[in-house]
């Protein structure tokens, strides 16, 4: 991981005078890598939106280009088409589906769906 350096400042005593003086401080922070997304793009017209889900660098805007396109969402028509070993292939590698995609995946069980907790009622006090 790199790490870049920010100015920080922290106040020193003069060695010519009493007053107070200030120096910057370097301080190591960690630098968070881009790391690629598997979201949505908009398509289609006002009030008719057809997507496309695309593997894309997670810093890159809405409709920047993509590294791969790996299907369609037409959520009038509730059709989908995946490509579902690229799809694989990108979480394997570290990709991160947005929360939209993500239930899309879950859906079409190429992301294993959650099982839901089941809680058990307590048993009365005897």
């Amino acid at each position: 991981m790199q790490s870049s350096f920010v100015g920080c400042v922290k106040p020193f005593q003069s060695s010519r005078s009493a007053v107070v003086a200030t120096r910057p401080v370097r301080v190591a922070v960690p630098v968070i890598e881009n790391r690629v997304a598997i979201r949505f793009q908009r398509y289609g017209r006002k009030k008719l939106p057809f997507y496309r889900l695309v593997a894309i660098d997670s810093k890159a805007r809405r409709e920047g280009k993509p590294l791969q396109f790996l299907g369609w969402y037409d959520p009038l028509k509730k059709e989908a088409n995946l490509d579902a070993p690229s799809i694989k292939k990108w979480l394997a590698v570290g990709a991160l589906p947005s929360d939209t995609a993500g239930d899309l995946l879950k859906r079409a069980y190429i992301i294993e769906p959650e099982k839901p907790k089941v809680v058990l009622p307590k048993k009365a006090a005897q």
